[in-house]
Protein backbone atom coordinates (compact mmCIF):
# COMPACT_ATOMS: atom_id res chain seq x y z
CA UNK A 1 0.00 0.00 0.00
CA UNK A 2 1.03 3.48 -0.59
CA UNK A 3 1.96 5.28 2.47
CA UNK A 4 2.04 9.35 2.63
CA UNK A 5 4.16 10.59 5.05
CA UNK A 6 2.09 13.17 6.86
CA UNK A 7 4.62 13.68 9.28
CA UNK A 8 7.47 15.21 6.62
CA UNK A 9 4.53 18.13 5.71
CA UNK A 10 5.74 21.77 6.52
CA UNK A 11 3.05 23.56 7.74
CA UNK A 12 4.79 26.44 7.42
CA UNK A 13 5.82 25.90 3.67
CA UNK A 14 2.26 25.40 2.76
CA UNK A 15 0.92 28.42 4.46
CA UNK A 16 3.58 30.47 2.89
CA UNK A 17 2.55 29.35 -0.44
CA UNK A 18 -0.72 28.88 -0.19
CA UNK A 19 -1.62 32.74 0.59
CA UNK A 20 0.93 33.69 -2.26
CA UNK A 21 -1.84 31.71 -4.36
CA UNK A 22 -4.32 32.96 -3.07
CA UNK A 23 -3.82 36.93 -2.67
CA UNK A 24 -2.17 36.43 -6.57
CA UNK A 25 -5.64 35.47 -7.66
CA UNK A 26 -7.73 37.71 -5.45
CA UNK A 27 -5.46 40.87 -6.60
CA UNK A 28 -6.03 39.37 -10.62
CA UNK A 29 -10.17 38.91 -9.98
CA UNK A 30 -10.89 42.19 -8.26
CA UNK A 31 -8.07 44.76 -9.77
CA UNK A 32 -10.31 46.43 -12.06
CA UNK A 33 -13.62 46.36 -9.40
CA UNK A 34 -11.86 47.77 -6.89
CA UNK A 35 -9.96 50.49 -9.13
CA UNK A 36 -6.16 48.49 -8.52
CA UNK A 37 -3.93 50.42 -6.52
CA UNK A 38 -7.10 52.94 -5.38
CA UNK A 39 -7.80 50.27 -2.68
CA UNK A 40 -5.51 50.13 -0.25
CA UNK A 41 -6.72 46.54 0.38
CA UNK A 42 -5.05 45.55 -2.90
CA UNK A 43 -2.27 47.58 -2.12
CA UNK A 44 -1.77 45.89 1.00
CA UNK A 45 -1.60 42.38 -0.39
CA UNK A 46 0.68 43.52 -3.96
CA UNK A 47 3.47 44.50 -0.96
CA UNK A 48 2.28 41.02 0.93
CA UNK A 49 3.10 38.52 -2.12
CA UNK A 50 6.73 39.27 -3.23
CA UNK A 51 7.22 39.42 0.69
CA UNK A 52 5.51 36.01 1.59
CA UNK A 53 7.16 34.78 -1.94
CA UNK A 54 10.67 35.41 -0.60
CA UNK A 55 10.09 33.56 2.99
CA UNK A 56 8.61 30.68 1.12
CA UNK A 57 11.98 30.90 -1.31
CA UNK A 58 14.28 31.35 1.22
CA UNK A 59 12.52 28.60 3.65
CA UNK A 60 13.02 25.86 1.00
CA UNK A 61 16.66 26.38 0.48
CA UNK A 62 17.40 25.71 3.85
CA UNK A 63 15.47 23.16 5.19
CA UNK A 64 17.11 19.73 5.32
CA UNK A 65 13.69 18.26 3.74
CA UNK A 66 12.31 20.82 1.67
CA UNK A 67 8.39 20.92 0.71
CA UNK A 68 9.67 22.27 -2.73
CA UNK A 69 12.38 21.14 -4.93
CA UNK A 70 13.03 24.28 -6.69
CA UNK A 71 15.69 23.21 -9.52
CA UNK A 72 16.03 24.61 -13.12
CA UNK A 73 14.14 21.56 -14.39
CA UNK A 74 10.65 21.57 -12.56
CA UNK A 75 11.15 25.64 -12.56
CA UNK A 76 10.79 24.95 -16.22
CA UNK A 77 7.67 22.56 -16.50
CA UNK A 78 5.88 25.21 -14.57
CA UNK A 79 6.65 28.00 -16.94
CA UNK A 80 5.87 25.65 -19.74
CA UNK A 81 2.50 24.78 -17.91
CA UNK A 82 1.46 28.20 -17.28
CA UNK A 83 2.89 29.23 -20.82
CA UNK A 84 0.27 26.81 -22.23
CA UNK A 85 -2.87 28.44 -19.54
CA UNK A 86 -1.55 31.88 -21.10
CA UNK A 87 -2.20 30.88 -24.41
CA UNK A 88 -5.81 29.08 -23.99
CA UNK A 89 -7.40 31.96 -21.26
CA UNK A 90 -7.40 33.92 -25.08
CA UNK A 91 -10.95 31.93 -24.83
CA UNK A 92 -11.84 35.03 -23.17
CA UNK A 93 -11.26 37.39 -26.14
CA UNK A 94 -12.97 34.56 -28.45
CA UNK A 95 -16.28 35.04 -26.25
CA UNK A 96 -16.03 38.12 -26.42
CA UNK A 97 -15.87 38.27 -30.39
CA UNK A 98 -18.68 35.84 -30.32
CA UNK A 99 -20.82 38.03 -28.65
CA UNK A 100 -20.03 41.41 -29.57
CA UNK A 101 -18.88 40.83 -33.55
CA UNK A 102 -20.96 37.85 -34.43
CA UNK A 103 -24.01 38.38 -32.10
CA UNK A 104 -24.24 34.70 -30.76
CA UNK A 105 -25.51 34.40 -27.39
CA UNK A 106 -23.91 33.17 -24.33
CA UNK A 107 -25.51 29.37 -24.92
CA UNK A 108 -23.48 28.75 -28.43
CA UNK A 109 -20.44 30.76 -26.93
CA UNK A 110 -20.00 28.31 -24.53
CA UNK A 111 -20.72 25.03 -26.69
CA UNK A 112 -17.19 25.55 -28.06
CA UNK A 113 -16.08 24.97 -24.82
CA UNK A 114 -17.19 21.23 -26.54
CA UNK A 115 -14.71 21.10 -29.14
CA UNK A 116 -11.85 20.99 -26.64
CA UNK A 117 -12.72 17.34 -25.75
CA UNK A 118 -11.83 15.77 -29.18
CA UNK A 119 -8.17 18.09 -28.91
CA UNK A 120 -7.70 16.10 -25.17
CA UNK A 121 -8.62 12.61 -26.46
CA UNK A 122 -5.93 13.01 -29.73
CA UNK A 123 -3.74 14.64 -27.34
CA UNK A 124 -4.21 12.00 -25.19
CA UNK A 125 -3.45 9.82 -27.33
CA UNK A 126 -0.76 11.16 -28.69
CA UNK A 127 1.08 11.23 -25.54
CA UNK A 128 0.64 7.64 -24.94
CA UNK A 129 2.17 6.48 -28.02
CA UNK A 130 5.18 8.94 -27.64
CA UNK A 131 5.82 7.99 -24.50
CA UNK A 132 5.49 4.26 -25.02
CA UNK A 133 7.04 3.91 -28.67
CA UNK A 134 9.52 7.37 -28.00
CA UNK A 135 10.77 7.71 -31.94
CA UNK A 136 12.18 11.61 -31.28
CA UNK A 137 13.64 13.67 -28.83
CA UNK A 138 11.45 15.00 -25.99
CA UNK A 139 11.54 18.22 -27.73
CA UNK A 140 10.02 17.78 -30.60
CA UNK A 141 6.71 16.80 -28.80
CA UNK A 142 6.84 20.42 -26.52
CA UNK A 143 7.73 22.14 -30.35
CA UNK A 144 4.74 20.16 -31.48
CA UNK A 145 2.04 21.48 -28.73
CA UNK A 146 3.63 25.29 -29.24
CA UNK A 147 2.91 24.73 -33.00
CA UNK A 148 -0.83 23.97 -32.17
CA UNK A 149 -1.54 26.79 -30.42
CA UNK A 150 0.38 28.71 -32.99
CA UNK A 151 -1.60 27.65 -35.72
CA UNK A 152 -4.60 28.08 -32.88
CA UNK A 153 -3.69 31.96 -32.66
CA UNK A 154 -2.85 32.49 -36.41
CA UNK A 155 -6.15 31.18 -37.25
CA UNK A 156 -7.75 33.46 -35.41
CA UNK A 157 -5.82 36.38 -36.55
CA UNK A 158 -6.42 35.81 -40.23
CA UNK A 159 -10.03 34.27 -39.70
CA UNK A 160 -12.01 36.79 -37.44
CA UNK A 161 -13.58 39.59 -39.20
CA UNK A 162 -17.33 40.80 -39.28
CA UNK A 163 -18.41 38.31 -41.83
CA UNK A 164 -16.64 35.45 -40.38
CA UNK A 165 -19.20 32.60 -39.75
CA UNK A 166 -19.58 30.64 -35.91
CA UNK A 167 -17.96 27.34 -37.72
CA UNK A 168 -14.59 29.07 -38.33
CA UNK A 169 -13.96 28.68 -34.33
CA UNK A 170 -14.44 24.84 -34.26
CA UNK A 171 -10.88 23.94 -35.62
CA UNK A 172 -9.15 26.59 -33.64
CA UNK A 173 -10.68 24.95 -30.28
CA UNK A 174 -10.24 21.86 -31.41
CA UNK A 175 -6.25 23.02 -31.34
CA UNK A 176 -6.49 24.67 -28.34
CA UNK A 177 -7.01 21.83 -26.89
CA UNK A 178 -4.43 19.50 -28.32
CA UNK A 179 -1.93 21.49 -27.43
CA UNK A 180 -3.46 22.19 -23.74
CA UNK A 181 -2.90 17.93 -23.63
CA UNK A 182 0.11 17.30 -24.97
CA UNK A 183 2.11 20.55 -23.25
CA UNK A 184 0.50 18.96 -19.88
CA UNK A 185 1.01 15.26 -20.07
CA UNK A 186 5.01 15.72 -21.36
CA UNK A 187 5.57 18.44 -18.55
CA UNK A 188 3.45 16.47 -16.13
CA UNK A 189 5.79 13.48 -16.79
CA UNK A 190 9.07 15.69 -17.45
CA UNK A 191 8.84 17.74 -13.88
CA UNK A 192 7.95 14.32 -11.46
CA UNK A 193 10.43 11.61 -13.09
CA UNK A 194 13.24 12.63 -11.57
CA UNK A 195 11.81 12.88 -8.22
CA UNK A 196 12.21 11.11 -5.04
CA UNK A 197 8.73 9.40 -3.83
CA UNK A 198 8.60 11.83 -0.99
CA UNK A 199 8.77 14.82 -3.11
CA UNK A 200 6.67 13.76 -5.80
CA UNK A 201 3.45 14.22 -4.40
CA UNK A 202 4.00 18.10 -3.02
CA UNK A 203 5.62 18.58 -6.39
CA UNK A 204 2.54 17.55 -8.48
CA UNK A 205 0.42 19.16 -5.98
CA UNK A 206 2.37 22.84 -6.65
CA UNK A 207 2.08 22.18 -10.82
CA UNK A 208 -1.48 21.74 -10.56
CA UNK A 209 -2.20 24.13 -8.15
CA UNK A 210 -0.43 26.93 -10.73
CA UNK A 211 -1.94 25.45 -13.76
CA UNK A 212 -5.84 25.68 -12.68
CA UNK A 213 -5.72 28.06 -10.21
CA UNK A 214 -3.00 30.78 -10.32
CA UNK A 215 -2.09 30.64 -14.06
CA UNK A 216 -5.81 31.31 -15.86
CA UNK A 217 -6.95 33.85 -13.39
CA UNK A 218 -3.73 36.30 -13.85
CA UNK A 219 -4.19 35.31 -17.97
CA UNK A 220 -7.92 36.13 -17.89
CA UNK A 221 -7.65 39.25 -15.59
CA UNK A 222 -4.41 40.57 -18.05
CA UNK A 223 -6.57 39.96 -21.35
CA UNK A 224 -9.60 40.78 -20.18
CA UNK A 225 -7.82 44.42 -18.94
CA UNK A 226 -5.91 44.54 -21.73
CA UNK A 227 -8.82 44.21 -24.60
CA UNK A 228 -10.45 46.95 -22.26
CA UNK A 229 -8.23 49.16 -21.65
CA UNK A 230 -6.78 49.13 -25.97
CA UNK A 231 -10.72 49.31 -26.74
CA UNK A 232 -11.26 52.37 -24.62
CA UNK A 233 -7.93 54.01 -26.61
CA UNK A 234 -9.40 52.88 -30.01
CA UNK A 235 -12.90 54.01 -29.65
CA UNK A 236 -11.81 57.69 -28.37
CA UNK A 237 -9.41 57.50 -31.68
CA UNK A 238 -12.18 56.61 -33.68
CA UNK A 239 -14.71 58.84 -32.18
CA UNK A 240 -11.99 61.66 -32.68
CA UNK A 241 -12.30 61.98 -36.75
CA UNK A 242 -15.93 60.64 -36.70
CA UNK A 243 -17.99 63.70 -37.68
CA UNK A 244 -20.32 64.71 -40.04
CA UNK A 245 -17.90 65.11 -42.84
CA UNK A 246 -17.10 61.54 -43.16
CA UNK A 247 -19.71 60.56 -45.77
CA UNK A 248 -19.70 56.66 -44.47
CA UNK A 249 -20.64 58.03 -40.44
CA UNK A 250 -23.34 60.57 -41.52
CA UNK A 251 -24.77 58.10 -44.25
CA UNK A 252 -25.20 55.72 -41.52
CA UNK A 253 -26.44 58.21 -39.34
CA UNK A 254 -28.60 58.93 -41.53
CA UNK A 255 -29.84 55.99 -42.75
CA UNK A 256 -30.28 54.91 -38.89
CA UNK A 257 -32.28 58.41 -38.42
CA UNK A 258 -34.96 57.66 -40.87
CA UNK A 259 -35.57 53.98 -40.14
CA UNK A 260 -36.56 55.34 -36.78
CA UNK A 261 -38.87 58.13 -38.03
CA UNK A 262 -40.52 55.46 -40.17
CA UNK A 263 -40.98 53.37 -37.35
CA UNK A 264 -42.89 56.35 -35.93
CA UNK A 265 -40.71 57.85 -32.78
CA UNK A 266 -39.87 61.76 -32.25
CA UNK A 267 -37.32 63.58 -34.14
CA UNK A 268 -35.05 63.62 -30.29
CA UNK A 269 -35.69 59.69 -30.21
CA UNK A 270 -34.73 58.94 -33.54
CA UNK A 271 -31.59 61.26 -33.15
CA UNK A 272 -30.68 59.23 -29.77
CA UNK A 273 -31.62 55.97 -31.68
CA UNK A 274 -29.18 56.60 -34.57
CA UNK A 275 -26.61 58.04 -32.30
CA UNK A 276 -26.50 54.88 -30.63
CA UNK A 277 -26.27 52.84 -33.82
CA UNK A 278 -23.32 54.85 -35.01
CA UNK A 279 -21.81 54.16 -31.60
CA UNK A 280 -22.21 50.59 -31.42
CA UNK A 281 -20.91 50.54 -35.45
CA UNK A 282 -17.49 52.26 -33.93
CA UNK A 283 -17.65 49.74 -30.83
CA UNK A 284 -17.78 46.57 -32.95
CA UNK A 285 -14.53 48.16 -35.44
CA UNK A 286 -12.61 48.79 -31.98
CA UNK A 287 -13.22 45.29 -30.93
CA UNK A 288 -12.38 43.83 -33.94
CA UNK A 289 -9.57 46.30 -34.45
CA UNK A 290 -8.18 45.29 -30.97
CA UNK A 291 -8.66 41.76 -31.36
CA UNK A 292 -6.56 41.48 -33.90
CA UNK A 293 -3.96 43.71 -32.34
CA UNK A 294 -4.13 41.05 -29.57
CA UNK A 295 -3.72 38.03 -31.85
CA UNK A 296 -1.04 39.35 -33.71
CA UNK A 297 1.04 39.88 -30.79
CA UNK A 298 0.42 36.43 -29.14
CA UNK A 299 1.12 34.82 -32.65
CA UNK A 300 4.25 36.42 -33.17
CA UNK A 301 5.15 35.51 -29.42
CA UNK A 302 4.20 31.61 -30.18
CA UNK A 303 5.76 31.11 -33.07
CA UNK A 304 9.37 32.56 -31.14
CA UNK A 305 8.22 30.02 -28.43
CA UNK A 306 7.54 27.16 -30.65
CA UNK A 307 11.24 27.86 -32.59
CA UNK A 308 12.89 27.95 -28.91
CA UNK A 309 10.92 24.86 -27.92
CA UNK A 310 12.50 22.94 -30.79
CA UNK A 311 16.21 23.48 -29.82
CA UNK A 312 15.87 23.63 -26.22
CA UNK A 313 17.85 20.22 -24.63
CA UNK A 314 15.38 19.39 -21.82
CA UNK A 315 16.85 15.84 -21.41
CA UNK A 316 17.54 12.22 -23.08
CA UNK A 317 15.16 10.22 -24.74
CA UNK A 318 12.87 8.45 -22.02
CA UNK A 319 10.36 5.52 -22.60
CA UNK A 320 7.40 5.64 -20.04
CA UNK A 321 6.44 1.84 -18.79
CA UNK A 322 3.01 1.12 -18.65
CA UNK A 323 2.00 -0.26 -15.53
CA UNK A 324 -1.52 -2.80 -15.08
CA UNK A 325 -4.13 -1.37 -13.28
CA UNK A 326 -4.01 -0.99 -9.92
CA UNK A 327 -0.59 -0.51 -9.75
CA UNK A 328 1.27 3.20 -8.64
CA UNK A 329 2.53 4.75 -11.85
CA UNK A 330 5.24 6.41 -9.62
Amino acid sequence: PLRFPVHEIDGRSVLLISSVLLLSIYVATYGQMLDWFASKKLVVYTVLIPFLLWLFIHRQQTLPKPYLKLDIKPLVGYLYMMLAMFFSSTSTLVTNYVNTVLHVDNVHANLLYLGLIPGFAVGGAICYWWFRYQRWKFRFLIAGGMACFTTYLAILYFGISPDATYEILYLPTFLKGLGMMIIFIAFGIYVVEDLPPSLTIYNAFFLISFRSALAPALSTSFFSNLLYRLQQQGLTRLADHTTALDPLAAQQYDNALHSALAQGHGIDEAGQIATQSLYSTLQTQTMLLELKTIFGYLLIFAIVATVVSRFIPFHKTVKVRIVKTGEDMV
